[in-house]
């Protein structure tokens, strides 16, 4: 008797127990969903606090002008006395507009910063290309980076996410966001001349080495942007058309397997390639429209392919609008602009310095065209989400209403101070470059330990090996 009045006893605290915990449960569940409806009210709440100008800026990424002090070089004529600076969603940075010093390299972007600050402006995200080797923008002045095939022969996966981790830590201290690497395409005959070592090797290596890269970056406020999909041919799109044909066993082996694999680390943004890729009659699936269009300008490839299939939901990236590839293939940059939108395409990337003409494209069609306004609508919400994961926003709980109402303070977003003059804070000037040094002394150390050993005359000059 006594044991059966126990084991009663036992199932009904295990069934309260049950329901205490199904209930927490649900209560987190709640307050998560409340949580994630409070944000996203507050994105859809500051984006329309911007101006029209300001909204669909954000679509573009565009070369900056300078390399020491920002110079500001576009306004948009609306009419209006006062003309609005033409601020883009992000500037890339290429050689020429990296500075001799690291100090000079912050203090430049700390200006892009300010500049938008005291124009009371969307800032922009700043970013630049460091895969390692040749593609490194801050050879000689970070610590040495090694490309991809060097990267895979001399380290580990988990070796390897400490050395982009140093060099994520060093991007950040100068100021940059966002990073367009990894190289994530699997090296193949079709590739193999035009990616060279720039591929970290076989589908295993890709997706493997990829993701550590990928992991580093993000973990240390630089978003990633995995490239390019669905892969580039030995073609140089920089001067020509590259054309790509895959079977149906190395499409499902060399492409969408590591990159699903690839995707499943969230990386910032994948990049489009501008070539035509044509599939197979054997897929087993419509794939008649694979080749029809540049990859980068492609619903097929965007929406089919990347969104659907492989379920990517950050911003897909053009690569430069103003590479030969899309000339040769009948689209200036007017024409790109508006079929890149259209397919999908989140963020516009231009070398050059200056995009009203297509800025003024997007503002035509987005007045007119109820599917490019959505299409435009969804790629500035993706971009101002990147700009908070990256910090260069925040949500911040307006607390002034508190006592107006009995209800919560409503969540917004506003500007991070990352960048404060305040030597004490956490992120000055003199603690950023100390971050920056202490990163990039690891990182020569790491460099001397694993590569210098084997590095030929040729790396050597690709890195700028300088002590």
């Amino acid at each position: 008797m006594n044991s059966l009045f126990c084991a009663m006893i036992f199932s009904t605290l295990v069934s309260c127990r049950k329901v205490e915990v199904e209930k927490k449960s649900d209560d987190a569940e709640s307050l998560q969903a409340e949580l994630e409806r409070q944000k996203n009210s507050a994105i859809e709440e500051y984006i329309f606090s911007l101006s029209e100008c300001e909204r669909l800026a954000q679509i573009f990424v565009v070369n900056i002008e300078g390399n020491e002090e920002f110079c500001f070089c576009e306004y948009m004529d609306d009419g209006s006395e006062k003309k609005s600076p033409l601020i883009p969603g992000g500037y890339i940075f290429f050689s020429f507009n990296i500075a001799e010093t690291p100090e000079k390299i912050a203090a430049f972007t700390d200006s892009v910063r300010r500049f938008a600050h005291e124009q009371n402006c969307a800032e922009p995200f700043l970013c630049l290309d460091a895969e390692g080797g040749f593609v490194n923008r801050l050879r000689g002045l970070a610590s040495p980076l090694p490309e991809a095939a060097r990267v895979a022969e001399c380290l580990s996966p988990s070796q390897a996410e400490r050395l982009y981790s140093l060099n994520a830590i060093q991007l950040k201290s100068l100021g940059f966001d966002l990073n367009f690497a990894p190289v994530c395409e699997t090296l193949t005959s079709e590739n193999e001349k035009f990616l060279d070592g720039r591929s970290f090797g076989d589908a295993e290596a890709a997706s493997e080495y990829s993701c550590a890269a990928i992991k580093s970056y993000q973990q240390n406020r630089v978003g990633a942007v995995a490239k390019h999909f669905p892969g580039n041919g030995n073609a140089d799109p920089h001067a020509r058309i590259p054309r790509v044909f895959f079977e149906a066993e190395d499409f499902q082996k060399n492409v969408l397997e590591p990159f699903e694999k690839i995707l499943g680390e969230n990386p910032a943004g994948i990049l489009m390639s501008h070539a035509f890729v044509e599939l197979g009659e054997n897929h087993g699936e419509d794939f008649s429209k694979s080749g029809e269009l540049p990859a980068s300008l492609s619903a097929f490839w965007i929406q089919d392919i990347l969104r659907e299939k492989l379920g990517f939901d950050g911003i897909v990236f053009s690569d430069d609008i103003f590479m030969s590839a899309l000339e040769q293939s009948g689209f200036d940059s007017e024409r790109a602009v508006h079929e890149a939108i259209l397919a999908g395409v989140n963020c516009i990337l231009m070398s050059e310095k200056r995009f009203l003409r297509e800025y003024k494209i997007v503002r035509k069609f987005y007045s007119e065209d109820a599917a490019f306004r959505s299409r435009a609508d969804d790629s500035i919400r993706k971009i101002v989400k990147f700009k908070i994961d990256c910090g260069i926003l925040r949500y911040e709980y307006d607390e002034s209403q508190e006592n107006e109402t009995d209800s919560p303070p409503r969540m917004k977003i506003v500007p991070s101070e990352i960048f404060s003059e305040n030597e004490s804070g956490e992120n000055s000037f003199l603690k950023r470059m100390e971050k920056f040094s202490a990163a990039k002394e690891e990182g020569f150390e790491l460099y001397e330990k694993y590569f210098l050993p084997t590095a030929s005359k040729e790396e050597l000059r690709a890195v700028r090996w300088t002590r």
